[in-house]
Protein backbone atom coordinates (compact mmCIF):
# COMPACT_ATOMS: atom_id res chain seq x y z
CA UNK A 1 0.00 0.00 0.00
CA UNK A 2 1.31 3.42 -0.85
CA UNK A 3 1.75 5.76 2.08
CA UNK A 4 -0.22 8.55 0.40
CA UNK A 5 -3.32 6.34 0.63
CA UNK A 6 -2.78 5.92 4.38
CA UNK A 7 -2.19 9.65 4.67
CA UNK A 8 -5.60 10.26 3.08
CA UNK A 9 -7.03 7.93 5.72
CA UNK A 10 -5.76 10.18 8.53
CA UNK A 11 -6.84 13.44 6.87
CA UNK A 12 -10.36 12.97 5.46
CA UNK A 13 -12.15 16.05 4.14
CA UNK A 14 -15.56 14.44 4.62
CA UNK A 15 -16.94 11.74 6.93
CA UNK A 16 -20.26 9.88 6.97
CA UNK A 17 -21.56 8.04 10.04
CA UNK A 18 -23.73 5.12 8.92
CA UNK A 19 -26.27 3.89 11.44
CA UNK A 20 -26.93 7.21 13.19
CA UNK A 21 -30.64 7.84 13.70
CA UNK A 22 -32.43 11.04 14.68
CA UNK A 23 -33.78 9.43 17.86
CA UNK A 24 -31.48 10.70 20.64
CA UNK A 25 -33.42 8.65 23.21
CA UNK A 26 -31.78 5.54 21.77
CA UNK A 27 -28.02 6.02 22.10
CA UNK A 28 -25.90 4.18 19.55
CA UNK A 29 -22.26 3.82 18.56
CA UNK A 30 -22.89 5.91 15.45
CA UNK A 31 -24.28 8.77 17.57
CA UNK A 32 -21.23 8.51 19.82
CA UNK A 33 -18.85 8.74 16.85
CA UNK A 34 -20.78 11.67 15.41
CA UNK A 35 -20.92 13.63 18.65
CA UNK A 36 -17.23 12.94 19.28
CA UNK A 37 -16.34 14.53 15.96
CA UNK A 38 -18.57 17.54 16.62
CA UNK A 39 -17.27 18.06 20.16
CA UNK A 40 -13.66 17.62 19.03
CA UNK A 41 -14.05 20.36 16.45
CA UNK A 42 -13.65 18.44 13.21
CA UNK A 43 -13.61 21.04 10.40
CA UNK A 44 -14.54 18.81 7.47
CA UNK A 45 -18.00 17.87 6.21
CA UNK A 46 -19.95 15.47 8.44
CA UNK A 47 -23.01 13.48 7.36
CA UNK A 48 -25.40 11.03 8.96
CA UNK A 49 -26.81 7.99 7.14
CA UNK A 50 -29.86 5.99 8.22
CA UNK A 51 -32.85 4.53 6.32
CA UNK A 52 -35.23 6.71 8.35
CA UNK A 53 -33.47 9.99 7.42
CA UNK A 54 -34.08 13.09 9.54
CA UNK A 55 -31.62 15.26 11.46
CA UNK A 56 -29.47 15.03 14.60
CA UNK A 57 -27.29 17.65 16.33
CA UNK A 58 -27.98 19.94 13.39
CA UNK A 59 -26.57 17.35 10.96
CA UNK A 60 -28.75 16.09 8.10
CA UNK A 61 -29.25 12.33 7.93
CA UNK A 62 -29.38 10.84 4.43
CA UNK A 63 -31.05 7.52 3.70
CA UNK A 64 -28.09 6.29 1.61
CA UNK A 65 -24.46 7.36 1.13
CA UNK A 66 -25.23 7.96 -2.56
CA UNK A 67 -27.58 10.81 -1.59
CA UNK A 68 -24.72 12.76 0.01
CA UNK A 69 -23.77 15.74 -2.18
CA UNK A 70 -20.14 16.03 -3.29
CA UNK A 71 -17.21 13.68 -2.65
CA UNK A 72 -17.07 11.40 0.38
CA UNK A 73 -13.68 10.30 1.74
CA UNK A 74 -14.37 8.27 4.85
CA UNK A 75 -17.30 6.17 6.09
CA UNK A 76 -17.80 4.81 9.60
CA UNK A 77 -20.08 1.78 9.60
CA UNK A 78 -21.88 1.12 12.88
CA UNK A 79 -24.58 -1.15 11.49
CA UNK A 80 -25.06 -4.92 11.95
CA UNK A 81 -22.40 -6.93 10.12
CA UNK A 82 -24.90 -8.63 7.81
CA UNK A 83 -25.72 -5.29 6.15
CA UNK A 84 -22.14 -4.30 5.34
CA UNK A 85 -21.88 -5.95 1.88
CA UNK A 86 -24.72 -3.73 0.69
CA UNK A 87 -23.09 -0.69 2.28
CA UNK A 88 -19.76 -1.46 0.57
CA UNK A 89 -21.51 -1.64 -2.79
CA UNK A 90 -23.09 1.75 -2.15
CA UNK A 91 -19.71 3.15 -1.09
CA UNK A 92 -18.16 1.79 -4.27
CA UNK A 93 -20.77 3.61 -6.36
CA UNK A 94 -20.11 6.80 -4.36
CA UNK A 95 -16.33 6.61 -4.79
CA UNK A 96 -15.55 6.36 -1.07
CA UNK A 97 -11.85 5.90 -0.28
CA UNK A 98 -11.90 4.30 3.19
CA UNK A 99 -14.55 2.45 5.20
CA UNK A 100 -14.14 1.85 8.93
CA UNK A 101 -16.09 -1.21 10.08
CA UNK A 102 -16.76 -0.66 13.77
CA UNK A 103 -19.11 -3.62 14.10
CA UNK A 104 -17.96 -7.10 15.15
CA UNK A 105 -19.29 -10.43 13.86
CA UNK A 106 -16.65 -11.35 11.30
CA UNK A 107 -13.55 -13.57 11.40
CA UNK A 108 -13.06 -13.11 15.16
CA UNK A 109 -16.03 -15.36 15.94
CA UNK A 110 -15.83 -19.15 15.76
CA UNK A 111 -18.29 -19.28 12.91
CA UNK A 112 -17.65 -19.98 9.25
CA UNK A 113 -20.37 -17.47 8.37
CA UNK A 114 -18.41 -14.68 10.03
CA UNK A 115 -15.24 -15.54 8.13
CA UNK A 116 -17.14 -15.81 4.86
CA UNK A 117 -18.81 -12.45 5.47
CA UNK A 118 -15.46 -10.78 6.10
CA UNK A 119 -14.04 -12.31 2.90
CA UNK A 120 -17.07 -11.08 0.94
CA UNK A 121 -16.72 -7.53 2.26
CA UNK A 122 -13.00 -7.42 1.51
CA UNK A 123 -13.58 -8.75 -2.00
CA UNK A 124 -16.17 -6.04 -2.74
CA UNK A 125 -13.84 -3.36 -1.35
CA UNK A 126 -10.81 -4.50 -3.34
CA UNK A 127 -12.72 -4.60 -6.58
CA UNK A 128 -13.85 -1.01 -5.92
CA UNK A 129 -10.47 0.26 -4.69
CA UNK A 130 -11.84 0.91 -1.18
CA UNK A 131 -9.59 0.40 1.84
CA UNK A 132 -11.05 -1.08 5.03
CA UNK A 133 -10.13 -0.42 8.66
CA UNK A 134 -11.22 -3.35 10.82
CA UNK A 135 -13.69 -4.92 11.14
CA UNK A 136 -14.23 -4.87 14.90
CA UNK A 137 -12.28 -1.73 15.83
CA UNK A 138 -12.48 1.88 16.99
CA UNK A 139 -10.84 3.52 13.97
CA UNK A 140 -8.38 6.39 14.25
CA UNK A 141 -7.46 9.52 16.19
CA UNK A 142 -5.52 12.36 14.58
CA UNK A 143 -5.57 15.61 16.57
CA UNK A 144 -3.97 17.68 13.81
CA UNK A 145 -6.85 16.67 11.49
CA UNK A 146 -9.52 17.14 14.16
CA UNK A 147 -10.57 13.48 14.03
CA UNK A 148 -11.26 11.37 17.11
CA UNK A 149 -13.44 8.51 18.33
CA UNK A 150 -13.55 9.93 21.87
CA UNK A 151 -14.76 13.52 22.05
CA UNK A 152 -15.64 15.50 25.18
CA UNK A 153 -18.76 14.43 27.05
CA UNK A 154 -20.14 15.65 30.40
CA UNK A 155 -19.36 12.28 31.99
CA UNK A 156 -15.84 11.92 30.58
CA UNK A 157 -13.29 14.18 28.87
CA UNK A 158 -12.25 13.22 25.37
CA UNK A 159 -8.81 12.77 23.88
CA UNK A 160 -6.46 15.78 23.88
CA UNK A 161 -6.66 18.21 20.99
CA UNK A 162 -2.91 18.74 21.30
CA UNK A 163 -0.80 16.85 18.75
CA UNK A 164 2.49 15.18 19.64
CA UNK A 165 5.10 12.83 18.23
CA UNK A 166 3.94 9.35 19.35
CA UNK A 167 2.25 7.15 16.76
CA UNK A 168 0.13 4.28 18.10
CA UNK A 169 -0.88 1.17 16.15
CA UNK A 170 -3.23 -1.07 18.12
CA UNK A 171 -5.33 -4.09 17.26
CA UNK A 172 -7.39 -3.47 20.41
CA UNK A 173 -9.72 -0.53 20.76
CA UNK A 174 -9.75 -0.66 24.56
CA UNK A 175 -5.97 -0.76 24.80
CA UNK A 176 -5.76 2.07 22.29
CA UNK A 177 -8.04 4.21 24.46
CA UNK A 178 -6.11 3.38 27.65
CA UNK A 179 -2.76 4.18 26.05
CA UNK A 180 -3.92 7.56 24.73
CA UNK A 181 -5.36 8.60 28.10
CA UNK A 182 -2.46 7.29 30.17
CA UNK A 183 0.19 8.84 27.94
CA UNK A 184 -1.58 12.20 27.81
CA UNK A 185 -1.77 12.32 31.61
CA UNK A 186 2.03 12.09 31.60
CA UNK A 187 2.61 14.68 28.90
CA UNK A 188 2.99 12.38 25.90
CA UNK A 189 0.77 13.32 22.95
CA UNK A 190 0.01 11.66 19.64
CA UNK A 191 0.64 12.32 15.98
CA UNK A 192 -1.82 9.55 15.09
CA UNK A 193 -3.36 6.54 16.77
CA UNK A 194 -5.35 3.76 15.18
CA UNK A 195 -7.30 0.73 16.37
CA UNK A 196 -7.43 -1.65 13.40
CA UNK A 197 -9.10 -4.78 14.79
CA UNK A 198 -9.22 -7.85 12.55
CA UNK A 199 -6.87 -6.34 9.93
CA UNK A 200 -8.94 -7.75 7.09
CA UNK A 201 -7.37 -5.17 4.77
CA UNK A 202 -5.26 -2.40 6.30
CA UNK A 203 -2.88 -4.21 8.61
CA UNK A 204 0.03 -3.67 10.97
CA UNK A 205 2.63 -3.65 8.17
CA UNK A 206 0.74 -0.98 6.20
CA UNK A 207 0.54 1.20 9.28
CA UNK A 208 4.13 0.60 10.41
CA UNK A 209 5.46 1.50 6.96
CA UNK A 210 3.36 4.65 6.97
CA UNK A 211 4.39 5.82 10.45
CA UNK A 212 8.03 5.11 9.68
CA UNK A 213 7.79 7.62 6.82
CA UNK A 214 5.53 10.05 8.67
CA UNK A 215 7.54 13.16 9.67
CA UNK A 216 5.09 13.96 12.49
CA UNK A 217 5.77 10.60 14.17
CA UNK A 218 9.04 10.32 16.12
CA UNK A 219 8.22 7.27 18.25
CA UNK A 220 6.08 4.28 17.25
CA UNK A 221 4.14 2.14 19.73
CA UNK A 222 2.37 -1.07 18.73
CA UNK A 223 -0.10 -3.36 20.49
CA UNK A 224 -0.29 -6.60 18.51
CA UNK A 225 -2.08 -9.90 18.78
CA UNK A 226 -0.74 -11.40 15.53
CA UNK A 227 0.45 -10.52 12.04
CA UNK A 228 -1.24 -10.81 8.66
CA UNK A 229 2.00 -11.15 6.67
CA UNK A 230 5.01 -12.19 8.77
CA UNK A 231 7.77 -11.71 6.13
CA UNK A 232 6.50 -8.25 5.24
CA UNK A 233 6.19 -7.23 8.88
CA UNK A 234 9.69 -8.47 9.63
CA UNK A 235 11.11 -6.38 6.78
CA UNK A 236 9.08 -3.30 7.79
CA UNK A 237 10.12 -3.56 11.44
CA UNK A 238 13.83 -3.93 10.69
CA UNK A 239 13.70 -0.87 8.45
CA UNK A 240 11.67 1.13 10.95
CA UNK A 241 13.93 0.65 14.01
CA UNK A 242 16.83 2.15 12.07
CA UNK A 243 14.96 5.44 11.82
CA UNK A 244 12.94 5.69 15.03
CA UNK A 245 12.23 3.66 18.18
CA UNK A 246 9.49 1.04 17.85
CA UNK A 247 7.90 -0.18 21.09
CA UNK A 248 5.94 -3.43 20.76
CA UNK A 249 3.54 -4.98 23.25
CA UNK A 250 2.87 -8.43 21.81
CA UNK A 251 -0.10 -10.03 23.59
CA UNK A 252 -1.38 -13.60 23.53
CA UNK A 253 1.82 -15.18 24.82
CA UNK A 254 0.18 -17.88 26.93
CA UNK A 255 -2.00 -20.68 25.58
CA UNK A 256 -5.07 -18.99 27.04
CA UNK A 257 -3.91 -15.58 25.78
CA UNK A 258 -3.43 -16.94 22.27
CA UNK A 259 -6.93 -18.39 22.38
CA UNK A 260 -8.28 -15.00 23.46
CA UNK A 261 -6.46 -13.30 20.55
CA UNK A 262 -8.25 -15.57 18.14
CA UNK A 263 -11.61 -14.73 19.74
CA UNK A 264 -10.85 -11.02 19.97
CA UNK A 265 -9.49 -10.14 16.53
CA UNK A 266 -9.07 -13.49 14.81
CA UNK A 267 -5.29 -13.19 15.15
CA UNK A 268 -2.77 -16.05 15.05
CA UNK A 269 -0.68 -15.16 18.09
CA UNK A 270 2.51 -17.25 17.74
CA UNK A 271 4.76 -18.41 20.60
CA UNK A 272 6.15 -16.03 23.20
CA UNK A 273 9.71 -17.28 22.74
CA UNK A 274 9.64 -16.80 18.98
CA UNK A 275 8.30 -13.27 19.30
CA UNK A 276 10.77 -12.28 22.01
CA UNK A 277 13.70 -13.51 19.95
CA UNK A 278 12.41 -11.84 16.80
CA UNK A 279 11.82 -8.46 18.45
CA UNK A 280 15.23 -8.53 20.11
CA UNK A 281 17.04 -9.37 16.86
CA UNK A 282 15.09 -6.72 14.95
CA UNK A 283 16.01 -4.05 17.49
CA UNK A 284 12.43 -3.35 18.60
CA UNK A 285 11.73 -2.53 22.24
CA UNK A 286 9.43 -5.11 23.81
CA UNK A 287 6.95 -3.85 26.40
CA UNK A 288 5.26 -6.35 28.68
CA UNK A 289 2.09 -4.27 29.11
CA UNK A 290 0.32 -1.16 27.89
CA UNK A 291 1.54 0.65 31.00
CA UNK A 292 5.15 -0.21 30.21
CA UNK A 293 4.61 0.94 26.63
CA UNK A 294 3.64 4.34 28.04
CA UNK A 295 6.60 4.33 30.47
CA UNK A 296 9.03 3.79 27.60
CA UNK A 297 7.31 6.48 25.53
CA UNK A 298 7.73 8.89 28.45
CA UNK A 299 11.47 8.18 28.59
CA UNK A 300 11.96 8.70 24.86
CA UNK A 301 9.93 11.91 24.99
CA UNK A 302 11.40 13.59 28.07
CA UNK A 303 14.63 12.02 29.31
CA UNK A 304 17.85 13.47 27.86
CA UNK A 305 20.13 10.65 26.77
CA UNK A 306 22.27 9.52 29.73
CA UNK A 307 26.01 8.98 29.34
CA UNK A 308 25.72 5.56 30.98
CA UNK A 309 23.75 3.25 33.27
CA UNK A 310 24.85 4.59 36.67
CA UNK A 311 21.82 5.77 38.63
CA UNK A 312 21.61 7.75 41.86
CA UNK A 313 18.37 7.31 43.80
CA UNK A 314 17.52 10.04 46.29
CA UNK A 315 14.45 10.43 48.48
CA UNK A 316 13.04 9.63 51.90
CA UNK A 317 12.73 6.22 53.55
CA UNK A 318 15.47 3.72 54.41
CA UNK A 319 13.45 0.63 53.56
CA UNK A 320 12.24 2.27 50.39
CA UNK A 321 15.88 2.84 49.45
CA UNK A 322 16.82 -0.78 50.08
CA UNK A 323 13.96 -1.95 47.88
CA UNK A 324 14.93 0.65 45.26
CA UNK A 325 18.45 -0.77 45.13
CA UNK A 326 17.10 -4.21 44.29
CA UNK A 327 14.68 -2.79 41.72
CA UNK A 328 17.30 -0.73 39.90
CA UNK A 329 19.81 -3.58 39.69
CA UNK A 330 17.15 -6.08 38.64
CA UNK A 331 16.15 -3.79 35.77
CA UNK A 332 19.70 -3.87 34.39
CA UNK A 333 20.99 -0.50 35.61
CA UNK A 334 23.90 0.21 37.98
CA UNK A 335 23.83 1.79 41.43
CA UNK A 336 27.41 2.81 42.31
CA UNK A 337 28.47 3.88 45.78
CA UNK A 338 28.70 7.66 46.00
CA UNK A 339 32.24 9.00 46.01
CA UNK A 340 33.73 10.03 49.36
CA UNK A 341 33.78 13.74 48.52
CA UNK A 342 30.06 13.63 47.73
CA UNK A 343 29.29 11.85 50.98
CA UNK A 344 31.30 14.50 52.87
CA UNK A 345 29.21 17.23 51.20
CA UNK A 346 26.04 15.49 52.34
CA UNK A 347 27.38 15.35 55.89
CA UNK A 348 28.10 19.07 55.73
CA UNK A 349 24.59 19.80 54.41
CA UNK A 350 22.70 17.78 57.03
CA UNK A 351 25.20 17.84 59.92
CA UNK A 352 24.96 14.09 60.53
CA UNK A 353 24.08 10.82 58.83
CA UNK A 354 21.96 9.82 61.81
CA UNK A 355 18.52 8.88 60.53
CA UNK A 356 19.74 9.09 56.94
CA UNK A 357 21.83 7.11 54.43
CA UNK A 358 24.47 8.85 52.29
CA UNK A 359 25.57 5.95 50.13
CA UNK A 360 23.30 5.15 47.17
CA UNK A 361 20.31 5.10 47.35
CA UNK A 362 20.40 8.28 49.42
CA UNK A 363 17.88 8.52 52.25
CA UNK A 364 17.48 12.19 53.20
CA UNK A 365 15.63 13.50 56.27
CA UNK A 366 11.88 13.88 55.61
CA UNK A 367 11.64 17.41 56.93
CA UNK A 368 14.84 18.86 55.49
CA UNK A 369 14.72 22.43 54.25
CA UNK A 370 14.31 23.41 50.63
CA UNK A 371 17.91 24.61 50.51
CA UNK A 372 19.25 21.38 52.03
CA UNK A 373 17.36 19.19 49.56
CA UNK A 374 18.46 21.25 46.56
CA UNK A 375 22.11 21.25 47.68
CA UNK A 376 21.98 17.50 48.32
CA UNK A 377 20.59 16.65 44.89
CA UNK A 378 23.12 18.96 43.20
CA UNK A 379 25.97 17.31 45.11
CA UNK A 380 24.81 13.84 44.03
CA UNK A 381 24.28 14.93 40.42
CA UNK A 382 27.77 16.45 40.26
CA UNK A 383 29.37 13.11 41.10
CA UNK A 384 31.57 11.82 38.26
CA UNK A 385 30.24 8.27 38.58
CA UNK A 386 26.55 9.20 38.28
CA UNK A 387 24.76 9.37 34.92
CA UNK A 388 21.08 9.62 35.93
CA UNK A 389 19.37 11.11 38.99
CA UNK A 390 16.11 9.57 40.18
CA UNK A 391 14.21 11.53 42.83
CA UNK A 392 11.41 9.64 44.55
CA UNK A 393 8.68 10.62 46.98
CA UNK A 394 6.78 7.90 48.91
CA UNK A 395 3.46 9.56 49.77
CA UNK A 396 1.79 7.28 52.28
CA UNK A 397 4.91 6.55 54.33
CA UNK A 398 4.61 9.88 56.09
CA UNK A 399 1.32 10.48 57.90
CA UNK A 400 1.98 14.23 57.93
CA UNK A 401 2.11 14.54 54.15
CA UNK A 402 -0.50 17.04 53.05
CA UNK A 403 -1.12 19.40 50.19
CA UNK A 404 0.53 22.42 51.79
CA UNK A 405 3.67 20.44 52.63
CA UNK A 406 4.00 18.60 49.32
CA UNK A 407 2.61 20.51 46.37
CA UNK A 408 4.54 23.66 47.24
CA UNK A 409 7.94 22.81 48.78
CA UNK A 410 8.58 19.50 47.03
CA UNK A 411 7.58 20.65 43.56
CA UNK A 412 9.48 23.92 44.01
CA UNK A 413 12.57 21.96 45.00
CA UNK A 414 12.32 19.64 42.00
CA UNK A 415 11.72 22.57 39.66
CA UNK A 416 14.86 24.31 40.91
CA UNK A 417 16.93 21.13 40.69
CA UNK A 418 15.69 20.37 37.17
CA UNK A 419 16.88 23.75 35.98
CA UNK A 420 20.30 23.55 37.58
CA UNK A 421 21.75 20.05 37.21
CA UNK A 422 23.29 18.72 34.01
CA UNK A 423 22.40 15.05 34.50
CA UNK A 424 19.12 13.54 33.22
CA UNK A 425 16.45 13.66 35.92
CA UNK A 426 13.48 11.33 36.46
CA UNK A 427 10.78 11.56 39.13
CA UNK A 428 8.97 8.72 40.92
CA UNK A 429 5.76 9.40 42.85
CA UNK A 430 4.90 6.19 44.64
CA UNK A 431 3.60 4.42 47.77
CA UNK A 432 0.15 5.90 47.16
CA UNK A 433 -2.48 3.92 49.05
CA UNK A 434 -4.93 6.38 50.57
CA UNK A 435 -7.37 8.33 48.45
CA UNK A 436 -5.70 11.55 49.62
CA UNK A 437 -2.28 10.36 48.50
CA UNK A 438 -3.55 9.24 45.10
CA UNK A 439 -5.14 12.67 44.58
CA UNK A 440 -1.97 14.47 45.66
CA UNK A 441 0.16 12.28 43.41
CA UNK A 442 -2.02 13.13 40.40
CA UNK A 443 -1.79 16.85 41.17
CA UNK A 444 1.97 16.65 41.65
CA UNK A 445 2.43 14.63 38.48
CA UNK A 446 0.55 17.27 36.51
CA UNK A 447 2.89 19.98 37.79
CA UNK A 448 5.98 17.97 36.85
CA UNK A 449 4.57 17.11 33.44
CA UNK A 450 4.10 20.83 32.83
CA UNK A 451 7.81 21.24 33.63
CA UNK A 452 8.65 18.69 30.95
CA UNK A 453 9.87 16.02 33.38
CA UNK A 454 9.50 12.24 33.04
CA UNK A 455 7.29 10.98 35.89
CA UNK A 456 6.73 7.35 36.92
CA UNK A 457 4.45 5.60 39.44
CA UNK A 458 7.15 3.25 40.78
CA UNK A 459 10.90 2.74 40.83
CA UNK A 460 10.76 -0.66 39.06
CA UNK A 461 8.80 0.87 36.19
CA UNK A 462 11.11 3.86 35.90
CA UNK A 463 14.21 1.66 35.95
CA UNK A 464 12.84 -0.83 33.41
CA UNK A 465 11.88 1.93 30.99
CA UNK A 466 15.25 3.67 31.27
CA UNK A 467 17.08 0.37 30.78
CA UNK A 468 15.14 -0.38 27.58
CA UNK A 469 15.79 3.16 26.36
CA UNK A 470 19.53 2.58 26.78
CA UNK A 471 19.34 -0.90 25.25
CA UNK A 472 17.79 0.56 22.09
CA UNK A 473 20.60 3.15 21.86
CA UNK A 474 23.18 0.42 22.33
CA UNK A 475 21.57 -1.69 19.61
CA UNK A 476 21.72 1.18 17.15
CA UNK A 477 25.32 1.96 18.05
CA UNK A 478 26.34 -1.70 17.70
CA UNK A 479 24.78 -1.89 14.26
CA UNK A 480 26.34 1.33 13.07
CA UNK A 481 23.06 3.25 12.94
Amino acid sequence: MKNDVINNLFTPASIALVGVSSDITKPSAAQWFLKSLINFGYKGSVYGVHPSGGEIYGIKIYTNVNEIPGPLDYVVSAIPARFTPGLLKDCAAKGVKVVHLFTSGYSEIEDAAGKNLEAEVVNIARQAGIRIIGPNCMGFYCPSAGVTFAGDFPEQPGFPGKAGSLGLISQSGGNCIFCIRDAASRGVFFSKAISFGNAADINESDLLEYMTDDPETKIIAMYMEGVADAPRFKKALKESVIRKPVIVNKAGNSETGARMCSSHTGAIAGSAGTWRSFLRQAGAIQAESMSEMVDISVVFTYLPHPAGRNVAVIGTGGGVGVQAADDVIKAGLQLPMLQEDVRRKLHEIYGSEAGSIFRNPVDVPPFASHEQYVRAVKAVADSDNIDIVLIHFPFDIWALVNKAMLIGPFTDMVAEVAGSIKKPLAIVLHYCVSAQAVKLACETQEKFVNLGLPVFPSIPRAAAAINKYLAYSEFKAAHGR
